[in-house]
């Protein structure tokens, strides 16, 4: 099941440019942290790849799935 929030704020992530040693999933389907809180989307295409309250989640790669960058939750 793919829900998305449209009514909750948007925010890119950072692209990084390799996955280096982090932990890396990909997306879509939009991962989900919680509800009804704010859409991380793709820093390059927009997509949206997780929902998540704010500082939820750190240290994770997210590899979008739609153009394959590399997104950082860590600013």
């Amino acid at each position: 099941m793919t829900v998305v929030l449209t009514d909750s704020p948007r925010v890119p992530l950072r692209i990084a440019r390799t996955p280096g040693t982090r932990h890396v999933i990909s997306a879509p389907p939009v991962l989900i942290a919680s509800f009804h809180t704010i859409n991380y989307t793709c820093g390059k295409c927009g997509t949206v790849l997780m929902h998540a309250d704010n500082g939820q989640v750190h240290n994770l790669m997210i590899h979008c799935t739609e153009c394959g960058s590399y997104n950082s939750t860590d600013r």
